[in-house]
């Protein structure tokens, strides 16, 4: 089977004799052999694209040697598999970024690919659309059909990397999109207009919105993000990506400090890039010795996030008193109740939620003696926050209201007994 060096054996010479014949009567291996031969004859390796098992047309979807017209009929193939390969060998003869494209496609390679972005299966037009996905020189109508793609597999690495589409192309995807991740897609491009923006700003897709205002490089215009700001606070995962954006007006940031959590709001107010971190900063002490008189409604309950952070706030300040606790225990606010117990008792807040489980009541004395409150509010933790039973309540006994019926000796014991730190106690 040996050609002359460097010509690929022609009809009539013994080698494209046994090429041939192996094509047809050879064992699986030799026609698998023959299949993936870079000097195997046009010919051949066209017929052996009918071939019945796939594994030799699996060979033949690979090798770059295979000729146009059998690998456009290799499009059509049952196996998968073989127009999987089809794909990896079709992409490869598209330049990528590093070079111009130095002529127009091969005429059968782009029909090829035009083919392969409409295939039935989803694996292979996935295949096409993440080969294909950042190349400047993919083919426009390829590129626009996997963008349009009903699965969002297909279409999201076009959408969100290709520099084929233009703002034409997303605003009209944006208007009726064909895939459920569409507009997320398009929201987070490198590059996302200001016409795109506010397109999906105008939609009704809260996460394609989130994805937008959490992409630093999206284009937002003050009045778009003005009308976002009205509906945000029914939003919250809007408010985190709000807080971040760059280039935040002083109106934004005062409508922020409003209704996003107080720990963004201190975000705000740290923040040295924008106008308005002083508003913010007002905004947060307002917020942080609001009154508290008087429970919250059901649904303004104050998250936990929040009221660590205000018991953090208040403690630093000065300003976490016994009566603010005492309003804090009768209202069930026991995230609040916790955190300023850590914060006046120096202790973790697992430390101290680790007591307040315990049913100890002598424990959870302990604790509240540590953080220099009353033993009338340990009574009161003991019945309410660590539910221990009426029965097993610790009471000041005979003595006045505030005094600990406890030696200081077996608090600290009762402290050291979950882990906690006693070298500062009480004096």
């Amino acid at each position: 089977m040996t050609a002359a060096a460097g010509k690929t054996p022609g009809p009539g010479s013994g080698a494209y004799e046994d090429a041939k014949r192996l094509a047809r009567f050879g064992s699986l291996a030799e026609r698998q052999h023959l299949a993936a031969r870079a000097d195997a004859p046009p010919e051949i390796l066209f017929f052996l694209a009918a071939d019945a098992a796939p594994d030799v047309r699996r060979q033949l979807a690979a090798n770059a040697a295979t000729p146009g017209k059998a690998d456009l009929a290799l499009c059509d193939d049952a196996d998968t598999v073989v127009r999987e390969k089809l794909v990896a060998k079709a992409t490869d003869r598209v330049p990528g970024n590093e070079r111009p494209i130095a002529g127009q496609v091969e005429k059968l390679t782009l029909e090829i690919l035009d083919r392969l972005a409409v295939d039935q299966s989803v694996s292979v037009r996935q295949a096409l659309s993440e080969a294909l996905h950042d190349r400047r020189h993919a083919p426009a109508t390829v590129m626009r059909t996997l963008a349009r793609d009903a699965e969002t597999a297909v279409a999201a690495p076009v959408l969100t990397h290709s520099p084929i589409l233009t703002d034409e192309d997303l605003l009209e995807i944006v208007s009726a999109p064909t895939s459920k991740g569409a507009l997320g897609a398009i929201a987070s491009r490198g590059q996302v207009s200001a016409s795109v923006a506010d397109a999906i700003a105008a939609s009704n897709d809260a996460g394609a919105i989130t994805t937008l205002l959490a992409n630093d490089s999206a284009q937002i215009r003050e009045e778009t993000l003005d009308r976002l700001l009205d509906e945000a606070p029914q939003q919250e995962g809007w408010h985190q990506p709000l807080v971040h954006r760059p280039k935040l007006h002083a109106g934004a940031v005062r409508r922020l400090a409003k209704f996003v959590a107080l720990s963004l709001v201190e975000v705000l107010a740290e923040r040295e890039d924008i106008a308005g971190a002083d508003e913010a900063a007002d905004s947060l002490r307002e917020r942080l010795l609001q009154d508290d008189s008087g429970p919250p409604a059901e649904d303004a309950a104050p998250r936990a996030e929040d009221e660590r952070l205000r018991a953090r706030r208040l403690a630093r300040n000065g300003g976490l008193t016994e009566g603010m606790l005492d309003g804090a225990i009768a209202e069930g606010r026991r995230d609040f109740v916790t955190a300023s117990i850590a914060e006046l008792a120096r202790l973790e807040e697992d430390t101290v939620e680790h007591i307040l489980q315990s049913q100890s009541a002598r424990a959870v004395v302990a604790l509240v003696w540590k953080a220099r409150l009353s033993m009338r509010v340990a009574m009161k933790i003991q019945l309410q926050l660590a539910r221990i039973p009426p029965q097993a309540v610790i009471s000041s006994g005979g003595g006045a209201p505030a005094s600990y019926p406890m030696a200081e000796e077996e608090m600290a014991w009762q402290l050291r007994h979950f882990g906690a730190d006693t070298t500062a106690v009480p004096g």
